[in-house]
C-alpha cells in the first residue's frame, strides 16, 4: 500500500475516533441521564462529506472526560483497532504502527478533520446537555433510548455522526 493511502486511512480513523468520543452514551438504564457516568460503549457510524466522501463504523469503549480519558475502537470480532488516550500531557493514538503523539486533543482533531472538534461539548452531549457549540448541531431527543446524532455544518466540511448505545 502506498504511503498516501496509508496516511489517508489513519486520518479517517482519527476523525472517527474523535467524532465517536463526542457522541457516545453510557451503559445505563433507558430513560435516565446520569452526569456522574464516565464510561460509554456502543456502535457508531460516521460520514465525512469530503472529496471523496468517507464513511466509517465501529464498536467503541469511551472512558473519562474532555481532560483525561481513553477511547478504544474494536473490530466486529472484538479485537482492538485503535486506542486513543489523552491527559494534560497531550493525546496519543495507537494503531498497528508507531504511536502518534499530539500536544492536545484539539490538535489531533484539527489534523484529522481540518478543524478542532468540540471535545468539551461532546462530553456534555453524552450527559444530555446541549451547550452552544458553533458549527455543530446535535439531536439528543433519542438519547434516553440510546441514540444520538450530531452534524457539523458548513462552511466546515459537513460530518454526520450517529450513535447506537449498548444497554
Amino acid at each position: 500500500m502506498n504511503r498516501t493511502l496509508y496516511t489517508a486511512g489513519h486520518v479517517l480513523l482519527v476523525v472517527a475516533i474523535f467524532l465517536i468520543a463526542g457522541c457516545a452514551s453510557s451503559t445505563r438504564a433507558r430513560g435516565t441521564i446520569e452526569p456522574e457516568i464516565s464510561r460509554w460503549q456502543g456502535r457508531l457510524s460516521l460520514k465525512v462529506h469530503s472529496e471523496p466522501v468517507q464513511a466509517f463504523s465501529a464498536n467503541f469503549d469511551l472512558q473519562g472526560d474532555a481532560q483525561v480519558g481513553s477511547l478504544v475502537f474494536m473490530t466486529p470480532i472484538g479485537s482492538t483497532a485503535a486506542r486513543l488516550q489523552w491527559d494534560a500531557s497531550g493525546a496519543r493514538l495507537q494503531t498497528s504502527g508507531e504511536p502518534q503523539q499530539f500536544e492536545t486533543l484539539e490538535a489531533l482533531t484539527h489534523q484529522a478533520t481540518g478543524a478542532p472538534l468540540p471535545i468539551g461539548s461532546m462530553f456534555a452531549w453524552l450527559h444530555g446537555l446541549e451547550p452552544n457549540t458553533p458549527g455543530w448541531e446535535v439531536d439528543l431527543q433519542n438519547l434516553p433510548n440510546g441514540r444520538l446524532s450530531a452534524q457539523r455544518l458548513p462552511p466546515e466540511t459537513p460530518v454526520e455522526l450517529k450513535i447506537i448505545l449498548d444497554r
